[in-house]
């Protein structure tokens, strides 16, 4: 499978040779990610059961937490919210295992190709937008949260790779930072917990803001990309026990190569 073309020649020297990202086959870059993503899932799961001091350090340095910290996790009852306490390290185990348990259920029909290139807005290969539509046509994925069984994930131009500041649109990694798994991760962890029996469904995480406050529901999401980040850094920064609670904290972990 071929994600991009690559120049096979010896390029002249201070010659940038850029990889450009080409949407050939997207049912092939869907299986691709798919099996890398349950490779990460129980990468991190055999990490969370081994918890030796190696984990443990990893552990700290992403979440800015001990494992053995004591949060409160919102497992709800019939929709209210009801949180418990656990420890950080059984959160994410929890976190971990839903993920686990929800891609088993994900088809190639779970993917929805709604890939729109802005630059070439009459290409053949996009999608075709509704009338009337106005939310983003650029994104790298989008779920509805709510959804509690044959779980579907929009997927976006982003998705392929996002822009650089040059302008030009590189093909993205399938595993790493800001990889392809690691947005896969992100959105499954949205999924909220089963209605009637919150040990299943997803983990319910927010997209926390710039503040690092979690938006209230039906709040517009005004925030940029960076401006995210820069509220999972804060998060971080405060030890705030919220980083278990913000998708944008929790793809973190994921952002490994197996």
């Amino acid at each position: 499978m071929k994600m991009s073309d690559t120049t096979k020649g010896k390029p002249k020297k201070k010659t940038n040779i850029i990889k450009q990202c080409k949407i050939n086959d997207f049912n092939a870059m869907m299986l691709e990610v798919s099996e890398a993503l349950d490779r990460v899932l129980e990468k991190r799961k055999k990490d969370l059961d081994i918890w030796g001091e190696t984990q443990q350090e990893e552990f700290h340095q992403i979440f800015g937490s001990e494992g053995k910290r004591i949060i409160h996790v919102n497992m709800p009852v019939r929709l209210k919210a009801h949180f418990v306490e656990m420890t950080a390290l059984d959160a994410m185990k929890d976190g971990v295992r839903r993920l686990i348990e929800i891609k088993k259920t994900l088809k190639p029909e779970s993917y929805i190709n709604k890939i729109y290139d802005p630059d070439n807005p009459n290409a053949s290969t996009n999608y075709k937008f509704p009338a009337g539509y106005k939310d983003p046509k650029v994104f790298a994925a989008v779920v509805n949260y709510g959804q509690q069984n044959n779980y579907l994930i929009n997927i976006g131009i982003n998705f392929t790779g996002r822009k650089s500041a040059t302008g030009i649109r590189t093909c993205e990694k399938v595993m790493g930072e800001g990889s392809r798994v690691a947005t896969l991760c992100h959105e499954i962890s949205h999924f909220e917990k089963a209605f009637l029996d919150n040990n299943l469904g997803g983990m319910g995480t927010g997209d926390y803001d710039v503040d690092g406050r979690r938006p209230e529901n039906g709040e517009v999401d005004v925030w940029s990309y960076d401006q995210h980040v820069a509220g999972a850094d804060k998060l971080i920064k405060q030890s705030d026990e919220n980083v278990f609670d913000n998708a944008y904290n929790i793809e973190r972990y994921f952002h490994i190569i197996v």
